[in-house]
């Protein structure tokens, strides 16, 4: 959900910025998913891409029984929990078992790289790793002899939705760490370990002593985010921060029991976890598991979901299946599409300023979408009645066609540290802005122009051992949190982002990536000068690359070639030493930040060119207008 789309106003805001509606205090998620698995035992809670179910029932129970697994290996209360897996059964069973033991759920992404993982675990001092799958475990078992807290590794995977036991990748001795040992237990083995465990009355005392003592203010989660520095930070996120932004979703959107969605994208990630699994706890919603992005188009259309929570990039694919569709049409079908597009179009203004369109004009519109609904029912479902978009900017252009072909898009804003900042309402919605503040949240602009948010029980509990970096992150009265986003504020309320404080790139997929440390890991490498990256609202991240003189030249004297830099530049050669050198640098890096392509620039950036300040930082504005064609063709 999190995420911007972007305005261009340069209107100067007032500084009284503007607020949502009031947030109430209310239950707690782990007392509203027990008052779900009472109320509705056998209702299908969650579903797996095959269409096999799990009842609330079976999660409460999954979840007890992990809960117990948790005491009986000595987790108490306050200690983290790291989850290493994909969208799957094993995400809100082992979440909800830890948050149920007043223990701290802490997710790393799936595709987070060995070095990253063992930085998360030793920066929380995880005592147990819970991962999903022998690729997953083979990355436990290489950082398991320096994960310095590290006890235990469970791993595996339930074998279906209606089973607690499940399938687990062979058991192991345990992996060395100096003169101890990280233990290792198949999902199957120790859920079923802490199913005995519960047989005693005295740890069924003590669960539910622990379960009295969690407190509004209790840690729940760490979700650990970049920053501009590139070194994953661990954001506190506390049980009223989860319950008030899940409220705060609702007031936004009119979610029930009858909705569904599919849930696909990392649970790791605050988005997901708030907007996904909590919300549709709060909500008694069924939640179809997906396993990864890869599978969105086929869960959407067997199991036909009412609400499509996605990113940027999601619907670019959806935008572009209708394109295709409109310019493979002939004949009376061509005549249909241009007929839906104008009327819906039309409409579309006439909808955001609050009016209609005329009623035989809608019905032309509606006659006229017969061959683009196909499209959409065949990627979509047949049901789907809200959409969502966040994590980056959705181009205006791809949200209008949407709208004209009868899917509107509502756009949101938020961070991980208050991840309920604006969202679009069904009947209040825009494509140039991120709409107004959600309950609980108050805005405004600060006089250099960055968008502050009033600390309220939507914001975050501050950086996990990063007192500096906590008192960084709000105004010096503590009152406001730093966005590191520019923004101006409309008088009704309405909000848009106009560019960035901080440096970072928000691709398509919503994903956030540093540049700074991985354009210093390139400009560390022998050939390579000078390192740019871009990709915001891109669909991967790529380079520019200056080569460093010195090295370039040394080596064609060597070879007796020309010392004419651009004539070297193309050389196969030359070009294998940088593809080399940033093969190196990818192989550290996650997917996501993984330099995709590259182009070499003809010489390095300088201060005189404009492209470097005077104390030589990259004026990344400057340095994308100047090379902006070289930048479009690496997209091509």
């Amino acid at each position: 959900m999190s995420g911007l789309l972007r305005g261009t106003s340069a209107v100067r805001p007032p500084l009284d910025g503007a607020a949502g509606p009031r947030v109430d205090e209310g239950p707690l998620t782990i007392d509203v998913f027990r008052e779900r698995v009472a109320a509705h035992p056998e209702r299908v809670a969650l579903r797996l891409l095959d269409g096999d179910a799990m009842s609330w029932r079976e999660w409460g129970d999954a979840a007890t029984r992990v809960t117990a697994a948790l005491a009986r290996a000595g987790v108490a209360p306050g200690d983290r929990v790291v989850i290493l897996a994909a969208n799957q059964l094993v995400w809100p069973i082992a979440d909800l078992g830890i948050l149920e033991a007043g223990a701290v759920s802490v997710g790393a992404y799936p595709t987070t790289a060995t070095e990253q993982l063992l930085h998360i675990i030793n920066d929380s001092g995880a005592r147990v790793l819970v991962v999903d799958d022998a690729g997953q475990l083979a990355k436990a078992r290489a950082i398991a002899p320096r994960a310095a807290s590290l006890q235990l590794i469970v791993h595996g995977v339930p074998e279906r939705a209606g089973a607690v036991p499940g399938t687990s990748p062979p058991a192991s001795a345990g992996a060395s760490r100096g003169t101890a040992a990280v233990h290792e237990s198949g999902w199957t083995d120790w859920l079923a370990a802490g199913a005995a465990a519960l047989d005693l009355g005295t740890l069924r005392h003590e669960l539910a002593g622990r379960r009295a003592a969690i407190a509004p203010a209790s840690l729940a989660a760490l979700i650990y985010t970049s920053g501009s520095s590139g070194t994953p930070k661990g954001a506190r996120l506390t049980h009223r921060y989860i319950a008030a932004s899940v409220r705060s979703i609702l007031d936004a959107l009119p979610l029930g029991e009858s909705d569904s969605a599919v849930s696909f994208l990392p649970a790791s990630h605050a988005a997901e976890r708030v907007f996904g699994i909590y919300t549709r706890i709060h909500a008694g919603m069924e939640g179809v598991l997906a396993g990864d992005s890869a599978n969105v188009w086929e869960a959407c259309r067997r199991h036909d979901p009412t609400l499509f929570g996605g990113l940027p990039r999601f619907y670019e694919k959806l935008y572009e299946a209708l394109m295709a569709a409109r310019l493979s049409a002939t004949g009376a079908d061509r005549e249909r599409w241009e007929t839906a597009l104008t009327l819906g179009r039309a409409r579309s203004v006439l909808r955001r300023a609050g009016r209609a369109l005329p009623a035989v004009d809608e019905a032309r519109w509606r006659a006229s979408l017969a061959p683009a609904t196909p499209v959409l029912h065949g990627l979509l479902g047949t049901r789907v009645r809200l959409a969502t978009s966040g994590g980056a900017a959705l181009s205006p252009d791809v949200a209008e066609t949407l709208d004209a072909c009868g899917l509107t898009v509502l756009g949101a804003y938020g961070l991980t540290e208050h991840l309920c900042v604006t969202f679009h309402r069904p009947g209040h919605y825009g494509f140039d802005s991120v709409g107004t503040p959600m309950a609980g949240t108050t805005l405004r602009v600060a006089g250099d122009g960055e968008l502050l948010v009033r600390r309220s029980a939507l914001t975050f509990d501050g950086y996990w051992q990063r007192e500096a970096e906590t008192v960084a992150a709000f105004t010096p009265d503590g009152g406001w949190l730093h966005t590191g986003d520019a923004g101006t504020i409309a008088p009704d309320g309405t909000l848009r982002i106009t560019g960035r404080i901080k440096e970072l790139i928000a691709l398509s997929s919503g994903t956030k990536v540093a540049p700074l440390p991985i354009e210093a890991a390139l400009a560390a490498e022998p050939w390579i000068a000078q390192a740019v990256l871009h990709g915001e609202g891109e669909k991967y991240v790529v380079a520019l690359v200056a080569l460093r003189r010195d090295v370039v030249l040394a080596w064609a004297s060597t070879e007796g070639l020309s010392r004419d830099l651009g004539t070297l530049a193309v050389l196969p050669e030359v070009r294998a030493h940088v593809q080399a050198a940033i093969d190196r640098v990818n192989a550290t890096l996650s997917r996501s930040e993984q330099v995709k392509r590259w182009s070499l620039l003809p010489q390095e950036l300088s201060v005189d060119a404009g492209e470097l300040t005077p104390t030589m930082k990259v004026r990344r504005a400057a340095v994308a207008a100047r090379h902006a064609e070289r930048l479009a063709a690496l997209y091509r």
